[in-house]
């Protein structure tokens, strides 16, 4: 987007003052219908390939809600757009496996991730942390407990193989399975596909990022939460978030560069130096 944020973004199909300061990914975009149905004066913003986007308020707070479907390289995009068009705090409300310490139904706060996806080192080198900002965290898991939920905090690691990694079938040629035995003795509660290059590539651009994921799937037996039981989760989740993103303050991020290439610079090959123009908010 250009200084003046006056452009729409590549796909995202918004305008920066269509977007809040404040924003939730999700992966499901009928989390983002529900979404809208808890927030007040919500407007669908987007439908473009899946990316559904709308906007509201909650008690008062403008927020914005983005699909991103699945896996890090879409969620990077759509956080990539939106923090070009003003986002300034972030919460990923997903879903994750339940290992470890974690139950099915738990909400999981992540107070870190682990880098086993890819789309993050497009951003930020090896070894960069994958760390939510504490505050927004802290509030997470406050807004989590008072859900009646149980909570569990703790790391989530990240991966781009559904098939090939997280769910790998020993006969693949390809299967590259996690060690899940390994993870949990390393602190691991959660796995999932983003966590980590939402947490990386948030803090990258200058935005505050928080993590909270509702354990859909047990780990250990791939049991689900289904039906109206997994609405009402997702119901608590959306809540929890909304309710802890909006008591943040965003005065005390630390200003860093922001993302700010246009649609039109990268068609035309315009390089990566160039089209994330440093500008502090």
């Amino acid at each position: 987007m250009a200084d003046n944020y006056t452009e729409r973004a590549w796909y995202l199909r918004c305008a920066a003052e269509d977007v809040a300061e404040r924003g939730v990914l999700v992966g499901d975009r009928s989390r983002v219908l529900l979404a809208a149905e808890l927030l007040d004066d919500a407007r669908i913003l987007n439908e473009d390939r899946g990316l559904t986007t709308a906007t509201g308020t909650w008690n008062g707070t403008p927020v914005t809600v983005s699909a991103f479907g699945m896996g890090a390289a879409i969620a990077a995009v759509v956080l990539h757009e939106l923090t070009a068009l003003g986002l300034r705090a972030v919460v990923r409300l997903g879903t994750a496996l339940a290992v470890g310490e974690a139950q099915l139904g738990d909400l999981v706060v992540a107070d870190s991730a682990l880098r086993g996806e890819s789309t993050s080192a497009t951003y930020v080198p090896t070894g960069y942390p994958a760390a939510p900002d504490l505050d927004l965290t802290v509030a997470l898991r406050d807004a989590a407990r008072r859900s009646g939920r149980r909570t569990t905090t703790g790391m989530i690691a990240s991966y781009d193989g559904f098939y090939s990694e997280l769910f790998a079938d020993a006969t693949m040629p390809s299967s590259k399975s996690v060690d899940v035995d390994a993870l949990i003795r390393h602190g691991v509660v959660g796995l999932d596909m983003e966590s980590s290059a939402v947490l990386a590539i948030g803090r990258s651009l200058g935005v505050r990022g928080g993590v909270l994921c509702l354990a859909s799937v047990d780990g250990r037996n791939h049991r689900k939460i289904e039906g109206s039981d997994r609405v009402a989760a997702e119901r608590d989740l959306l809540t929890a978030g909304f309710e802890a993103l909006c008591a943040t303050p965003l005065a005390s991020a630390t200003p860093q560069t922001r993302a700010t290439g246009t649609a039109s610079e990268a068609a035309s090959g315009t390089e990566r130096g160039s089209s994330l123009k440093g500008a502090t908010r």
